[in-house]
C-alpha cells in the first residue's frame, strides 16, 4: 500500500475531527447573544461600560435606538429610548468641558429650561463630593426626560493622580468617547422628532406655565439688584391679576 495515500487519508481524518470538535465545542450565536443580556431586561447592548465607582453605568444599542442606564446590583436598570435623551455633558473636576443638548421638540426645551440650574447645581457638587479634594475627577452626566430622576452620572475617574498621565489621558479618552456617543444619539433623536409635528403652541402652552416663567425672569432680576423686592411684588401681582 503507498505510504503517501494512507497518510493523506490519515491528515483529512485528523483534519475533519478537528473541525467537529471545534463546532461542538463552539456556542450557538443565539446562546452568546443570550449572555450578553443585561440581567433583569431584554436588552442586548451593542457597547456598554460600567463606572469606576461600580455605583453607575451605560449601555447603548445603535440598532434598536435604546440606552441602559445602570446601576448598583441592587437598583435595576433603566432601559430607555433614545427619545427620552435631554442631554450629555463631559465633566471634568466640576466644570462642564463639553456638552450637546436636545433641540426639540418645544416640550423638550422647556423641560431643559426647568431642569438646567439643578444640573448646574449637581455639577459643582461633584469637586466637594470626592474623597479627596486633590482627586482628579472625570464624570460624564446623562440627562433624561425624568422630573423624578434626570440625571444619571458614570464616572470614569476619580483618584489622586496627574493631569496628562496615563491614568488621567485613557479615562478622558474613555469618557470622551462615551460622550460622543450620546452626542450622536442626541442628534438622531432629534432627527426623529423632526418628522412628527409639532402641536400647536398657543393650544398647549399652560397659563400658569407662562406665570411662572415670568416670575423666574422676575426672581432673576431681583437676585441680580436689577430690580427691588418691592418692585417685584408689584409685578408679581400684575401677572397673577392678568390670569384671573
Amino acid at each position: 500500500m503507498d505510504f503517501t495515500l494512507i497518510f493523506v487519508v490519515l491528515l483529512i481524518c485528523l483534519t475533519l475531527g478537528a473541525i467537529v470538535l471545534t463546532l461542538s465545542l463552539s456556542p450557538p450565536a443565539n446562546k452568546k447573544k443570550e449572555e450578553n443580556r443585561i440581567q433583569g431586561t431584554s436588552f442586548i447592548p451593542s457597547q456598554m461600560f460600567m463606572g469606576s465607582d461600580g455605583l453607575g453605568g451605560i449601555a447603548v444599542n445603535d440598532q434598536t435606538l435604546q440606552i441602559c442606564l445602570l446601576h448598583t446590583p441592587a437598583v435595576p436598570p433603566r432601559l430607555l429610548h433614545i427619545s427620552s435623551l435631554v442631554g450629555s455633558f463631559l465633566v471634568i473636576n466640576g466644570e462642564v468641558l463639553q456638552e450637546m443638548l436636545r433641540t426639540r421638540p418645544k416640550a423638550l426645551i422647556s423641560f431643559q429650561k426647568l431642569m438646567h440650574s439643578n444640573a448646574e447645581g449637581l455639577i459643582k457638587s461633584w469637586q466637594t463630593s470626592s474623597p479627596q479634594k486633590d482627586n482628579q475627577r472625570i464624570d460624564l452626566i446623562v440627562w433624561i426626560h425624568d422630573k423624578d430622576q434626570p440625571f444619571h452620572v458614570v464616572n470614569f475617574l476619580d483618584m489622586e493622580t496627574k493631569e496628562g498621565g496615563i491614568l488621567y489621558e485613557k479615562s478622558l479618552s474613555t469618557a470622551t468617547h462615551w460622550h460622543n456617543v450620546l452626542c450622536g444619539l442626541i442628534h438622531q433623536a432629534d432627527q426623529l422628532a423632526r418628522r412628527q409635528p409639532e402641536p400647536d403652541e398657543k393650544e398647549t402652552e399652560s397659563p400658569l406655565a407662562s406665570v411662572a416663567d415670568e416670575l423666574e425672569k422676575l426672581g432673576d432680576l431681583v437676585e441680580k439688584q436689577i430690580m427691588t423686592p418691592q418692585e417685584f411684588i408689584i409685578q408679581k401681582e400684575k401677572l397673577l391679576a392678568g390670569r384671573t
